[in-house]
């Protein structure tokens, strides 16, 4: 029978985490760590939804649950492939199982957008199946909505990102456009290993700016301008104004409440040990921190965080999102 497969890449924000909710355009790039979901129909078996990961074990759902509203597993981690089956198969009436196999290079829950690439991939991997969905608008459009259920505030630019990959400018009101750089950007991500809830995060700052409403517009303001000037050090390649950038946009995340002790720890030492900029990247709250180091600097700088107990590793910009198989066939 008919099988697919679909990976999605994880991302990072360079500018824009939180402003973006508030009408705010974000800088973030797919980089090189991807989650792939490979899809069969299981003519033999019973009619089951067979689900396994290399990070959450296995789970075996009756084939039944696609039809029942189960607000009961909503919190579950494979509640968005429950939704997005109950989407593409609910008028299906092939009585098959299913089996879905998730396997992820991208920490969980630490801000990189693994969610948004199961939802990517989940969507592409499982209309393929059914030869729903015909082009990534489509899939996008129902990954950003499944992902709403998990965040329901989301803007969407995780989504969209692992969709279309690349370095990318987004604004929830206007086009995605595809940032140039001229010069190689090395990225170190070192882990905090402080697992954050993005839905409590917004809703910190959603407190925050309704309890300092000229104070939240001012800071919003001094973000617009940043992020302007970033477009221009991106497109001439300028590092030194890039790594500023970042560390004055990691002021004002400090200032709406979403940095931690942890992260400023980080980011001091991502400093002291060569980082041109260096900021939290995702919602905060823990998770994980971005450094711009210099390509020859890399070596050094990794050895001495880990010699200070932190997990980091390297990555670059990927310029593919979504990749998806459909038997032998491109997508």
């Amino acid at each position: 029978m008919l099988g697919t497969t679909a990976s999605a890449p994880a991302k990072i924000i360079l500018f824009g985490e939180h402003f973006v909710v508030y009408n705010q355009p974000v800088i973030l790039a797919s980089i090189n760590k991807r989650l792939k979901i490979e899809c069969k129909i299981e003519v033999e078996s019973n009619k089951a939804i067979n689900l396994e990961t290399n990070n959450f074990g296995k789970k075996i759902y009756p084939l039944s649950i696609i039809k029942n509203n189960n607000q009961d597993i909503v919190n579950e981690f494979f509640y968005p492939i429950i939704y997005i089956l109950r989407k593409m198969v609910y008028h299906n009436t092939e009585p098959y199982g299913i089996t879905i196999k998730i396997i992820s290079e991208i920490p969980y829950g630490v801000g990189l957008g693994s969610s948004a690439a199961l939802c990517v991939a989940g969507v592409a991997a499982i209309s393929g199946l059914y030869k729903r969905l015909k082009n990534k608008d489509e899939i996008l459009d129902i990954a950003i909505e499944t992902e709403r259920i998990l965040h329901k505030n989301s803007s969407g630019a995780d989504c969209v990102v692992s969709t279309y990959g690349g370095l990318l400018y987004y604004h929830k009101d206007s086009n995605v456009k595809t940032l140039r750089f001229s010069n190689e950007l090395s990225f170190i991500i070192i882990n905090t290993g402080i697992k954050h809830s993005t839905g409590d995060l917004v809703s910190l700052v959603n407190r925050f700016r309704k309890n300092n409403l000229r104070e939240f517009n001012d800071i919003s303001s001094k973000y617009s301008r940043i992020c302007c000037r970033a477009i221009k050090a991106l497109e001439e390649g300028n590092l030194l104004n890039i790594g500023k950038l970042m560390n004055e946009n990691q002021i004002l995340l400090e200032r709406i409440g979403v940095s931690t002790p942890e992260v400023n720890k980080i980011i001091n030492l991502s400093i002291k040990y060569g980082a041109i900029g260096s900021k939290l990247t995702g919602a905060g709250g823990g998770g994980c921190v971005l450094s711009l180091i210099h390509p020859s600097d890399k070596d050094y700088f990794v050895s001495k965080m880990e010699k200070n107990g932190y997990e980091c590793f390297p990555v670059s910009i990927e310029d593919q999102g979504l990749k998806v198989n459909i038997e032998s066939s491109d997508f």
